[in-house]
């Protein structure tokens, strides 16, 4: 992976001079498709973040609830406390992804907390699909 791949990550995108340190401590990987990423229940010690390719997110429970694309993340509770995975993703097609443990993460975020304004956004968003909401701009 290189520095331009990493600012097209919209999270990364806010990093200016910093985007080299990401990649010293990140790991990059492929998955074919069907491949499991992570698996509901597992512990939770590192973020991803997509690259190229689509994910499925699903639940014991629920079943599928989202697709994931280049772009968005996952894994973000284990930034909040050691919580289990809370889904299943699984690689719908030939998935690339850049791995940053929880610890490193959150010292990115403490050293650069534009990082979170996109977080936030992309939190939202899911949130938004998740109860069926339209993306509608609002008063």
């Amino acid at each position: 992976m290189n520095l331009s791949e990493l600012a097209r990550i919209p999270v990364f995108a806010a990093l200016r001079k910093d985007r080299e340190k990401v990649l010293d401590s990140a790991m990059q990987r492929t998955y074919a498709q069907g491949a499991t990423v992570v698996e509901e229940g597992e512990a939770s010690a590192h973020m991803y973040f997509i690259v190229t390719g689509h994910a499925a997110v699903t639940t014991a429970a629920q079943g599928q609830r989202a697709v994931l694309g280049p772009g968005d993340f996952f894994g973000e509770l284990g930034l909040i406390k050691r919580h289990p995975r809370s889904a299943t993703v699984i690689a719908e097609d030939e998935l690339t992804v850049v791995i940053v443990g929880a610890w490193e993460f959150r010292e990115f975020l403490e050293q650069h907390p534009e990082m979170a304004v996109p977080m936030v956004y992309g939190l939202v968003s899911r949130l938004h699909d998740l109860h069926g909401h339209e993306h509608e701009p609002t008063a």
